[in-house]
């Protein structure tokens, strides 16, 4: 990788830009696969032509290899379309660097190191900057992780199953849901308080006997998950 991708945005040709090794890296995808993203934008050709630029470097075996330089816009243009809360964490980070760096660039405070010792500073505060953003995505990570399984399924679910999540029993869960105003219990069977209902969170299932209970939904799991953590109760797992 070149020197210019040890920062998220840089200064090319008097634009702010990056590149798309820089966003493979960010979003953790091939480069190949980040390039042919960019070839397949259906895009007209006076934005292809404004917010990308094909360039060709030497990679570490010498080999001439293609890269793009994408504008602001080009970037956005681009990853639109990734999704999940590591992308969503990238895509505000690289806005903010744009942002910092064009208001670098019109209030004249951008500084280009012209000795050894201001370019190993600079170097220096980008990889804590770095540093810090991976510790960030790796407390986050379990948390993304649960999300990506709970879109992945589209079971309903017993709350034994839900339990299992924050590792405890049903009749523990059934009661820490009572306690925060989000279920009832009436003849046996556990029912939604009125303010949840109708949201889709939950669905009923008849058995052969004519016994009817509620099972909660996949968006009933992600509700469950984004309550209680913001009662700091997360999943186990």
């Amino acid at each position: 990788m070149d020197n210019n991708n040890s920062q998220l945005v840089f200064i090319e040709n008097e634009k702010v830009v990056t590149d798309s090794l820089m966003v493979a890296e960010v979003f953790e995808k091939q480069h190949f696969h980040v390039t042919r993203d960019i070839e397949s934008l259906d895009c007209s050709s006076d934005f292809n032509a404004s917010n990308f630029g094909c360039i060709y470097y030497k990679d570490s075996a010498g080999r001439s290899q293609k890269k793009y330089h994408l504008t602001k816009n080009g970037l956005m243009f681009l990853v639109m379309g990734y999704r999940g809360e590591k992308a969503a964490i990238m895509k505000e980070r690289y806005i903010g660097e744009f942002d910092r760096m064009e208001q670098l660039i019109k209030s004249g405070g951008f500084h280009v190191p012209s000795t050894l010792h201001e370019a190993l500073r600079l170097a220096a505060d980008l990889e804590k900057d770095r540093m810090l953003l991976e510790t960030k995505i790796t407390e986050q990570a379990p948390k993304v992780e649960f999300h990506d399984k709970v879109l992945r399924s589209k079971e309903l679910l017993t709350v034994t199953t839900i339990a299992k999540d924050f590792d405890m029993t049903a009749i523990q869960f059934n009661k820490l849901l009572q306690s925060y105003g989000i279920q009832y219990k009436q003849g046996g069977k556990w029912h939604l308080y009125d303010r949840y209902v109708g949201k889709g969170y939950v669905d009923y299932v008849t058995y052969e006997q004519g016994t009817t209970l509620m099972r909660w939904t996949q968006l009933g799991r992600s509700f469950l998950y984004d309550f209680l953590k913001g009662k700091e109760i997360l999943p186990a797992c």
